[in-house]
């Protein structure tokens, strides 16, 4: 028997190819809004290119035009694809950032395409409102709900409140998780917390805070009264750095009796560190006065109580329960 011939439909075919460039497309940029990634119109439509090309050899495949239907709707076909298309939208990116766009891509396309699903089933939509609800997902996403998550992550992750003591005084504020905070201090390579002066300036006592107000103007004459302080000659220190626009700095600091910052629901003593003093507020919208030291948290975290660095941590729960870590030699 004669077999019947493929009718496809160009109308149709160009229809369907443009919704599936309009849907890479928004897609590739939504993923881009998310990661932050540098925005190029002619690498999306590149990649958008891609995805629709695959996109209209599914179509004729899966209607008789060819015999490799099969290999077109396995699922190492959908990742190959979907990693050219990334490739092509956001060459050239380290092999850690591609794959960090990759679930984005993912978690956008995932999001966009349950929204059609829900609004086919759950309020009846057609195929029309089956991908407003899809592009309408992925916009929520890329403009605001990503928006929503980050920040409610960033909360949640890298701040941390931070208490610092010195001479039975106290100082509480906020601090973020700063990944770039690499400042050790120059003579035993402790990790510095930098801290806003208005946080721990009522720490120090009454004659010398002028001293130190003028060192963080850049006037060094009042080191010589820092270091007449019989408490203080030993606490005080200098610590250099460099930063954007400013090529070589000298950040005031001290050493105090004990920090404590509050991570995963535990307290956390750390002792042996150095306190930067930042005369500038850190955060304009005053969320976080303080900048901690990555190592601190990682070290602080650990398990084992095995020792970090130059420093001795000592965690208590809040159950009340009191742990120590002990110290590796």
């Amino acid at each position: 028997m004669l077999e019947a011939p493929t009718v496809v439909y160009v109308d149709t075919l160009l229809l369907l190819a443009s919704l599936s460039f309009l849907m890479d497309y928004l897609l590739l940029w939504a993923t881009a809004k998310v990661g932050k990634m540098p925005l190029s119109p002619r690498r999306l439509v590149l990649g958008s290119g891609i995805g629709t090309a695959y996109f209209v050899l599914y179509y004729l495949s899966g209607r008789g035009v060819g015999d490799a239907y099969g290999w077109f709707r396995a699922f190492p076909a959908l990742v190959a694809v979907s990693f050219l298309m990334l490739v092509a939208a956001f060459y050239p990116l380290p092999w850690r950032a591609l794959a960090r766009a990759a679930g984005y891509f993912y978690f956008i396309a995932v999001s966009s395409g349950g929204a059609g699903i829900a609004s086919r089933y759950a309020l009846g939509w057609g195929a029309a409102g089956q991908l407003a609800a899809s592009i309408a997902a992925i916009l929520v996403i890329a403009e605001l709900g990503w928006g929503i998550v980050q920040r409610s992550l960033w909360q949640r992750l890298y701040h941390v409140a931070l208490e610092v003591e010195l001479f039975g005084e106290k100082a509480v504020t906020q601090a973020l998780l700063d990944t770039g905070n690499r400042l050790k201090d120059p003579l035993g390579g402790a990790p510095v917390i930098i801290v806003e002066h208005g946080v721990v300036a009522r720490l120090m006592p009454e004659h010398l805070r002028p001293a130190l107000l003028e060192m963080e103007g850049g006037d060094l004459a009042g080191i010589s009264r820092l270091l007449a302080s019989e408490r203080w000659s030993s606490r005080f220190r200098v610590i250099p750095y460099s930063s954007l626009g400013r090529e070589k700095g000298l950040l005031v600091g001290f050493r105090p009796d004990a920090v404590t910052v509050v991570a995963e629901g535990r307290r956390v003593t750390l002792t042996g560190v150095v306190i930067g003093i930042s005369p500038k507020p850190l955060d304009p919208e005053g969320s976080y006065r303080a900048l901690l030291h990555p190592e601190l948290l990682e070290a602080a975290l650990r398990e084992g109580g095995r020792r970090a660095a130059a420093w001795t941590l000592s965690t208590s729960p809040s159950e009340g329960e009191t742990s120590h870590a002990s110290t590796a030699s």
